[in-house]
């Protein structure tokens, strides 16, 4: 792609139409990379929305683009009957979350922006005070390929991540499995800077001293040892993109079986 036409194509992704729709086919991801290391032959198969990906949305956008937020369309219901399936249909919707669900993310968005929260007070700091940058697109060159990508903050030193975790002490443990060192290792590359990544938990918790409601709040940031684990995988997955759907592919989707040993 011509490098004036670059610019334009990431001013373009600011858009989500056009970042899910279709520059989400022109540029690789970390989720086509997860997919490509993975189960490549479910490659740009479209992933539908379900109750974590819709949870995690509101989440953000709640927290980094609160416009966004009020037109977020909810389900005002007890169950996912009849009366569900026809509420998608009207919405043009493939799944929508129950009110009860969105107010309990709301609830944490709240309770993470409250200016008295100490807890939350050094990550606000950085999210809304350093001149962060919300949602920011990049597009760039990395192992011959074009990758996009929206950052959830960018300062004029870290690139930050925000997620969202069932369980906070698990969450060192099972990044690998999400594939955030190979997140963590493209976003250092696209934007040359190092990755935070904050997280939230998502279990409303009691003190045990104080009658306080609070959520558990980390910062983890990244080692040189993750980052070049994730860069492993990126390779890996990239060298299935070339057998498999490259210009001079070597093997037929079709026929992979997935071999190993049983120990």
């Amino acid at each position: 792609m011509a490098k004036l036409n670059l610019k334009k194509e990431i001013e373009k992704l600011r858009s989500d139409d056009f970042y899910y729709g279709e520059g989400g086919s022109k540029y690789l991801s970390n989720s086509d990379i997860k997919i490509l290391f993975q189960d490549p032959a479910q490659f740009r198969v479209k992933v539908y929305e379900n109750e974590n990906l819709a949870k995690g949305r509101l989440f953000h956008q709640l927290l980094l683009e609160p416009k966004k937020s009020n037109d977020f369309i909810t389900y005002d219901g007890g169950v996912r009957n009849a009366a569900y399936r026809e509420f998608l249909k009207e919405n043009n919707l493939g799944f929508a979350l129950k009110t009860s669900e969105a107010d309990e993310v709301k609830e944490m968005a709240t309770w993470f922006l409250d200016e008295s929260n100490t807890k939350t007070a050094s990550l606000r700091e950085y999210i809304y005070r350093f001149g962060a940058k919300y949602e920011e697109p990049m597009i760039k060159e990395l192992h011959g390929h074009l990758f996009k990508w929206k950052a959830d903050g960018v300062t004029d030193n870290i690139i930050i991540d925000i997620k969202t975790t069932a369980d906070i002490y698990r969450f060192p443990n099972l990044a690998s499995n999400y594939f955030y060192d190979t997140q963590a290792y493209i976003y250092q590359e696209l934007f040359q800077m190092p990755m935070v990544f904050f997280v939230i938990g998502k279990t409303k918790k009691k003190y045990g001293v104080f009658d306080e409601d609070y959520y558990d709040v980390a910062v983890f940031n990244t080692s040189p040892e993750f980052i070049a684990k994730g860069k492993a995988k990126v390779e890996h997955a990239l060298n299935h993109y070339g057998m498999y759907y490259g210009k001079s592919k070597t093997e037929s989707i079709k026929d992979i079986v997935f071999k190993g040993v049983l120990t």
